[in-house]
């Protein structure tokens, strides 16, 4: 138990260790725990240039010419995949020379199949490599499903009306699957082998 001397020296310490005050070392303190960014906020991470993701974004927006918030969207959730998935490229090509260097004479896979944590990484990052790109692809997919539906007006104002003119216009909803297991219809009662 701590006497009282030491809890109001504690309390004394307290008052003076409340972290950086000013904007500058708010930001310099901002990535003390960064680690290897894979699960950074931060769009741009330090160690990264900041200049190749705007050239990024530009050439998407070149590419793309939002016109809409929607479609801004669409396109910064694609530029944002695109940027992680190169970022962990660069982690799992160093991750997997590092490997292959520490266990020399080991194959690629008997890598990946150790049970070691940098092993477990790798497939973690592998993993995430795979989820920016359906995401990528789910972006993308939208963006195009939308550029081929051309708007009566180039304002968002009309979007209400003609989503309202889609609901009346489709097709009934499809019948509800048949419930499981099937219903004898003689007996009444559950089939659940089928013979």
């Amino acid at each position: 138990m701590a006497t009282p001397a030491q809890l109001a020296a504690n309390q004394a310490n307290a008052q003076r260790s409340t972290g950086p005050r000013s904007v500058e070392g708010k930001s310099a303190s901002r990535f003390n725990a960064l680690k290897h960014g894979i699960d950074a906020a931060s769009t741009v991470i330090p160690g990264e240039d900041p200049a190749a993701y705007q050239a990024l974004a530009d050439a998407y927006d070149a590419q793309y010419q939002p016109a809409n918030p929607t479609t801004r969207f669409l396109l910064d959730s694609m530029i944002r995949a695109d940027w992680h998935k190169q970022r962990l490229q660069t982690l799992e090509s160093g991750l997997i020379h590092k490997l292959l260097a520490e266990t020399p004479g080991a194959s690629l896979i008997d890598v990946m199949l150790n049970d070691s944590p940098a092993g477990k990484l790798l497939a973690r990052i592998q993993r995430q490599i795979a989820a920016h790109e359906r995401a990528w692809f789910r972006a993308h997919r939208e963006i195009v499903r939308l550029a081929a539906q051309p708007l009566d007006t180039p304002d968002d104002e009309a979007l209400p009306e003609r989503f309202e003119i889609a609901e009346r216009t489709q097709s009934p909803a499809p019948k509800s699957a048949k419930s499981w297991p099937p219903i004898d219809e003689k007996t009444g009662k559950p089939c659940y082998f089928v013979g």
